[in-house]
């Protein structure tokens, strides 16, 4: 026997039925999750709930000197901390109780003014997460709840308000100011409502300000994929203006002149050039998440940028002073020595 086919009108009666049920299960979720997010929760279950994703970021600079800071988990294998923390590592690695994990990568947001990068773990982690609190949900006065690492001090946790909402002049998203206690090592920590969602990444505190602490949004971190692909049209553009070749997939063609790891193969840079910095300063580049790019000037100084504005910045730099800008290497491919001239 044929089943019978409904007629047009009787489709699309049971697509407005089944859309309408949707909408209903939707309210009724939301519903539920506002109902049990109605009752706060003590502080020791706050920490219960958000202390297993936050860790301690400890920074191998190099020259026997470690920075440490604190990080909190968003994914499984991803974390978000304070660009400043890890700005010079050469080697990452997060530490919680006796556990230990090591960073093989590091994304920084394409806003130069956001002190916000994403760090990723090698794979397998299984990091413990947090839910995100959205920046609309956060008022002034409101319990806020810190969690990181001041001087190393590991899941050290403080108590305080959010104090007040400060306009930010690079994000229609504020600034939240905490009266909860955030030290040195604290930086790249978790700020958690009384529901233990991560309403923000603690980034500073205010010099000689007792109580004075900020924290950039949650959300902020939410939105930084949409950034990111957004620069790295304009980053590949610039780059091109230089002479690197690009291929049909928007990535750099290699020389040939060495494999990315080989630092041997880096180039000499004259008498009174010191060979040591320039490892290091390429190890460090390594650690870089892409976009990234490996630059030498011809008067002998090098580095890494990793922005489309630390590019640009590079390069009004170099034109100041009337030196070359080459490119040694572009995200995992070395391009030097047979860059096209420059446009």
């Amino acid at each position: 026997m044929s089943a019978c086919k409904p007629t047009g009108a009787a489709a699309a009666a049971v697509l407005n039925w089944i859309m309408t049920i949707a909408r209903l299960l939707v309210t009724l979720a939301t519903t539920a999750t506002a109902a049990a997010g109605a009752f706060a929760l003590e502080p020791e279950e706050i920490f219960k709930r958000a202390a297993p994703a936050v860790w301690t970021v400890k920074a191998d600079i190099g020259n026997n000197q470690v920075a440490i800071g604190s990080a909190v988990a968003i994914t499984p294998n991803l974390l978000v901390t304070a660009c400043h923390v890890v700005t010079k590592a050469i080697t990452l690695k997060l530490t919680q109780q006796q556990r230990e994990v090591k960073v093989i990568r590091i994304t920084r947001d394409p806003v130069p003014e956001h002190d916000l990068c994403v760090l990723q773990t090698e794979p397998g982690a299984a990091l413990a997460t947090v839910a995100i609190a959205p920046i609309a949900s956060v008022s002034v006065g409101a319990k806020a709840y810190a969690i990181g690492s001041p001087h190393g001090l590991e899941l050290t946790l403080s108590e305080g308000l959010v104090s007040s909402l400060r306009a930010n002049a690079t994000s229609n998203l504020p600034t939240i100011q905490t009266s909860a206690s955030i030290s040195a090592g604290s930086s790249g920590g978790g700020l958690f409502d009384v529901e233990a969602r991560l309403m923000g990444v603690t980034i500073n505190i205010s010099p000689g300000g007792e109580n004075l602490g900020f924290a950039y949004p949650a959300q902020l971190v939410m939105e930084l994929p949409k950034r990111i692909d957004a620069e790295l049209v304009l980053w590949r553009e610039r780059l091109k203006s230089l002479g690197v070749v690009m291929g049909a997939n928007g990535e750099p063609t290699p020389s040939g002149h060495a494999e990315l790891d080989n630092e041997a193969a880096l180039p000499v840079l004259g008498r009174g050039s010191d060979p040591a910095a320039l490892r290091l300063a390429y190890k460090q580049f390594l650690l870089q998440s892409q976009p990234r790019a490996f630059m030498i000037t011809g008067d002998g100084r090098f580095g890494t940028v990793t922005s489309l504005a630390g590019l640009n910045e590079q390069l009004v730099d170099c034109a100041q002073k009337k030196v070359t800008c080459a490119v040694y290497a572009v995200n995992d491919t070395v391009v030097w020595g047979k860059q096209q001239p420059a446009n």
